[in-house]
């Protein structure tokens, strides 16, 4: 009778040689200390034993302290740690099995590759358990299970959070400087350029007063843009997203819910080109503005801006786009037009009335803003008691259908045009409205509107000098 063949049995992936070749170099090299203590996490290791020999040395890099054989193995016999993990024997041992330092990268990244791999399991783990107890919401769990796989692609760890001394001492800060050293060079950058300096952090709109006021487009942060239909705040929107992407040559994500991606081409080399859009429309263009047209055809293919037109979007699946863009593209802005036309992921809480999907929605799409860390604009309308108040000033209460766009938003802006109401009011004049800014000041803003080009511009108020004015009125003066 045959022998049964025995089952084999898998192990989770690692790599021993490589653990012990990176702690060997950490103990004797400083370049193998500083490569792997910046490119590798304690839980990368497989080994228990390894996790608190790596904890020790990288405390010790953190530190700027010296580290080697004797050393470690005294902090880890302060830690009670040193006979776990073998003893000075086992130390020495690591030392002796280091290699050349010149190929920490290629040990680092045999690590890192294993414990990807391993997230990687766990997660499929997760999502096979989720999907065999069958759940009601499906799209929801769908979101889920892709969440789980991009933070491992962004090498986040859900389950750590940021010591405050990693980013104050430069080791987790997106500088990679400690922070009084970081504060010194923006003084000597603002003592060199004075009163010229903008300060501002984030992205600029190029929209002057609008930067100054919010400070730019900052990461992860949740602007809301809401206007009554007419207002031009998909214009508004769209222009901010052109400055971004051709001016300061950022990747750009628009979800448009309402207009084609023809359609919004259309408004952009109207806006770009500052040709009117009746004469694209019919081709009645004179030789310059056709010249103007292929100038600004040729500038936007040089730059990455991904138009997704699909109507009727879900915020799960909107998430999970924004998602894939990021990955492939790393945008750094995200433009969504408009919020009323989302849905939520269909679950039956939310489903219950229109205000709880919006609550959801906007929840999402603050997380959404944090998960990328990337700017989210959302245009949204707003309610029709504007238009039943003398001065049709728009305010907070007048967001539809929740209070809780309010509580996710890092800034709510309003706009007005009071031409819309009367054609004489401040023709080709806008206001925004900052109405909340949660890092900052709030007013209200002036700028022009060119209604022909679908385009908002920085307004300058004409002041005419009081010589001129003496002058033009010298020929009526009793002398």
């Amino acid at each position: 009778m045959a022998e049964k063949p025995k089952p084999t049995y898998k192990s989770a992936p690692n790599s021993k040689e490589s653990e012990m070749m990176v702690l060997g170099c950490m103990l004797t090299s400083i370049n193998g200390l500083n490569i792997a203590a910046d490119g590798l996490d304690e839980h990368d290791f497989y080994y228990k034993e390894h996790q608190p020999i790596f904890h020790a040395l990288k405390t010790a890099y953190r530190n700027d302290k010296p580290a080697d054989i004797h050393l470690i193995s005294e902090e880890l016999k302060r830690q009670n740690k040193l006979e776990e993990v073998g003893g000075i024997g086992y130390l020495t041992t690591l030392a002796q099995y280091a290699g050349t330092s010149a190929y920490v990268e290629e040990y680092v990244s045999l690590i890192k590759n294993k414990s990807i791999l391993r997230k990687m399991i766990s997660a499929a783990e997760k999502i096979e358990k989720e999907a065999l107890s069958e759940p009601s919401d499906v799209h929801l769990s769908l979101d889920n299970a892709q969440a789980l796989l991009f933070k491992i692609t962004q090498s986040v760890n859900a389950n750590q959070g940021t010591d405050l001394k990693d980013i104050l001492s430069g080791v987790k800060s997106e500088s990679k400087l400690p922070y009084l050293k970081e504060l010194q060079e923006k003084q000597e950058k603002f003592r060199d350029k004075g009163l010229q300096e903008t300060g501002i952090t984030g992205e600029p709109t190029h929209f002057v007063d609008v930067d100054k006021m919010i400070n730019g487009l900052n990461a992860s942060h949740l602007i809301m843009l809401a206007a009554r239909p007419g207002m031009g705040k998909t214009a508004f929107a769209i222009n901010i997203a052109e400055n971004v992407c051709f001016k300061n040559n950022t990747p750009v994500l628009i979800f448009s819910l309402e207009m084609s991606a023809e359609q919004l081409l259309h408004r952009i080399i109207c806006s770009q080109a500052e040709v009117e859009s009746d004469k694209i429309r019919t081709g009645s263009l004179s030789g310059i503005e056709y010249q103007r047209v292929v100038a600004t055809v040729k500038k936007m293919q040089m730059h990455t801006m991904i138009i997704d037109d699909q109507p009727g979007l879900k915020v799960t699946d909107l998430r999970a786009r924004a998602r894939r863009v990021k990955e492939i593209h790393n945008i750094g802005l995200i433009v969504i037009d408009y919020l009323q036309l989302l849905s939520g992921s269909g679950s039956a809480q939310a489903s219950d009335n229109r205000q709880n999907e919006i609550s959801e929605i906007s929840r999402m799409l603050k997380n959404l803003a944090r998960e990328l860390n990337v700017p989210v604009i959302c245009a949204s309308q707003l309610s029709r008691r504007v238009e039943e108040r003398q001065g049709h000033r728009p305010m907070m209460s007048d967001l539809r259908e929740s209070g809780s766009i309010e509580q996710d938003s890092d800034i709510i802006m309003f706009l007005l045009r009071r031409e819309y109401y009367d054609p004489y009011d401040k023709p080709g004049h806008a206001e925004v409205i900052v109405a909340k800014n949660r890092h900052g000041q709030v007013g209200s803003i002036e700028m022009a509107y060119r209604k022909e080009f679908t385009q908002f511009a920085n307004y300058t108020p004409v002041q005419a000098e009081a010589g001129s004015m003496n002058q033009a009125f010298s020929a009526f003066s009793p002398k």
